[in-house]
């Protein structure tokens, strides 16, 4: 099943995948790698743009203004940005549902290895579904709902390293109540985020999966220390033609720890309560303990990265660190998905999804951060000197979405709605920071919560960060800010700049500020804006109040309703309007 990529900022993705009758239906990041390889949370940064050499004729003890010269008659700079053109399709041609099966092998909670596992009467156990002794190229395994226990062993339940599927004869576990086919989802998981409230609550804020909606594989919750339990399923490379439909996981370190995989399927596949929910971090817990991760598919070679996997109609709540994690892999779809989370504890969800990879394509999301915290959180995240991926027809609550160190990348018709209620993080924004660059983002609507668009630079990257820069904002609708539209972020690197950033055709309204300001800033443009009831041209932040909006900065043809005028003896500015109730 292919899914195209858009060809132009006008198109929307056309989703095309054939489901059989049958069920009626890069720059690699080493700090990513250490983390995987170390289990040590992965904090993201931006390049930084270096200082400009002196000219020649500078002497050598001569201090040197930074600030760029204004050039008051030139044109705005526009930056030169695409929409990335994969130029082949994400995703893999396997059927959803087996068309010429090996054998069809029966699993069930009371099933037993000495049974053929050819009937319904006659099932095998869980653990001889995925023994490399058993399972040939092209089998089916039909397990039945029902839940699977699993204790603590600190490693990996089942290595499937080994197993002989490929592209052309794929392995197939897929889920079932009564009848085999008798789960089918559409658009999203079958059990949604209200299903998992209504299961029984723990101390931790976690809730139980129910078993007899689909197989459920269960770790222990004995200690309340999930991580414990390790992670369920584990391949370590080049491993391809895996198909898992129709399964529940819960309570381990990671679900799916799968290095280097291509051309595989997750489909209707729910995860919930991964990690540890009542240390934090700081104190008493460490980066180790908390490493709670649904999808972790990833590379630790430079120079062999996984492709070509689809995750489809999945769900991941309430994980201690990462819902959906697509490493530094190419051509992976996931689609109609949801990463959801309400449990702080000290400890809340970092990232819902996340990349560092190549020419992925994210669409028709949600991610929800349903509860006030210390962590902001990650809505979507493109990091680490990710390219070319594609963000698209999705919605954020309660976080924002990052392009965090990315080249190239595209986002598309995103929604970004804040909570004003949630105090220092509030959401509901876009943040460009760790040498993001190039990037096109339009037509997305950020509305309520904290700042609009923040540039920032954590300074915590082994390459060189800026706060932002060549990067275009065309067709944003920005209201209702308790902060600024536009923030020139104090974090970190205060001195590493923000520049030829520009907005286009964008509708701002009801904030405090267009900007504020507290870093190096150069050369930004607002073009073909309108701006209403915002009170101030800028303000200065102060928790760095050494920088002023450059005077290089444009204002072109925008229209200023209730809102201060840019002044045409600091800035520079063209057509512009200016109205007054």
């Amino acid at each position: 099943m292919n899914f195209r990529n858009p060809t132009s900022k006008y198109s929307m993705l056309i989703l095309f995948f054939t489901i059989l009758t049958f069920f009626s239906c890069a720059k690699d990041s080493d700090l990513f790698l250490d983390a995987i390889l170390e289990e040590e949370e992965v904090v993201e940064t931006d390049d930084e743009i270096p200082t400009d050499e002196p000219e020649d004729d500078v002497e050598e003890d001569e201090e040197v203004d930074p600030t760029p010269d204004d050039d008051s008659d030139k044109d705005p700079e526009i930056p030169d940005v695409q929409i990335p053109d994969f130029g082949s399709d994400a995703g893999n041609s396997i059927s959803l549902a087996p068309s010429n099966p090996n054998r069809i092998i029966y699993v069930a909670v009371d099933g037993s290895s000495n049974n053929d596992g050819l009937s319904q009467s006659s099932p095998i156990n869980i653990d001889k579904a995925f023994d490399s002794n058993f399972v040939k190229a092209g089998d089916v395994f039909y397990i039945k709902a029902g839940k699977y226990n699993y204790g603590s062993t600190g490693g990996n339940h089942y290595d499937l390293s080994n197993l002989p599927c490929t592209p052309n004869d794929p392995c197939y576990w897929i889920g079932y109540k009564n009848t085999p086919g008798d789960i089918n989802a559409s658009q999203y998981a079958t059990v949604s985020w209200d299903d998992y409230k209504t299961g029984a609550q723990n101390s931790d804020g976690t809730h139980d999966l129910d078993p007899s909606d689909m197989p459920t594989f269960s770790g222990s919750k004995s200690s309340g220390k999930y991580i414990d339990n390790g992670s369920l399923f584990y391949c370590d490379g080049g491993e391809q033609g895996f198909v898992f439909r129709n399964i529940q996981i819960e309570y381990f370190r990671r679900g799916f720890d799968m290095r280097n995989l291509s051309n595989s399927i997750f489909e209707n596949v729910v995860q919930a309560n991964h990690g540890w929910f009542t240390e934090v971090e700081g104190q008493g817990g460490s980066n180790t303990d908390l490493q709670g991760t649904g999808w972790l598919i990833y590379s630790t070679s430079t120079s062999s990265w996984g492709s070509n996997n689809i995750i489809l109609n999945c769900a991941s709540y309430n994980m201690a660190f990462r819902g959906f994690t697509i490493g530094n892999s190419r051509l992976t779809l996931v689609a109609f998905s949801e990463a959801t989370s309400d449990i702080d504890n000290g400890n809340p969800q970092d990232y819902y999804f996340h990349t560092i990879g190549k020419d992925n394509l994210f669409t028709n999301l949600k991610a929800n951060r349903l509860v006030s915290s210390n962590h902001s959180g990650h809505g979507i995240c493109f990091n680490q000197l990710s390219e070319n991926n594609i963000m698209q027809d999705s919605e954020i609550y309660g976080t924002n979405i990052h392009f965090d160190g990315s080249i190239g990348c595209y986002a598309n018709n995103i929604t970004v709605i804040g909570d004003n209620s949630f105090g220092l993080f509030e959401g509901g924004g876009i943040s460009m920071i760790d040498g993001a660059e190039y990037n096109l983002i339009e037509n997305c609507t950020l509305t309520n919560g904290g700042s609009g668009v923040s540039f920032s630079d954590s300074g915590k990257n082994p390459y060189e960060e800026h706060a932002g820069q060549n990067n275009v904002f065309r067709n944003l609708n920005i209201s209702n800010k308790s902060g600024a539209i536009i923030s020139l972020n104090w974090w970190a690197e205060s001195d590493d700049p923000c520049s030829n950033n520009s907005f286009q055709n964008c509708t701002f309204s009801n904030a405090s500020s267009l900007f504020s300001i507290a870093r190096t800033n150069s050369n930004f443009s607002i073009v073909d804006c309108d701006v209403s009831n915002v009170a101030e041209l800028e303000v200065l932040d102060d928790r760095n109040g050494n920088y002023i909006l450059n005077s290089n900065t444009q204002f072109i043809d925008s229209n200023f309703w209730n809102s201060e005028l840019p002044s045409a003896a600091r800035f520079i500015v063209d057509g512009l309007t200016s109205i007054s109730n």
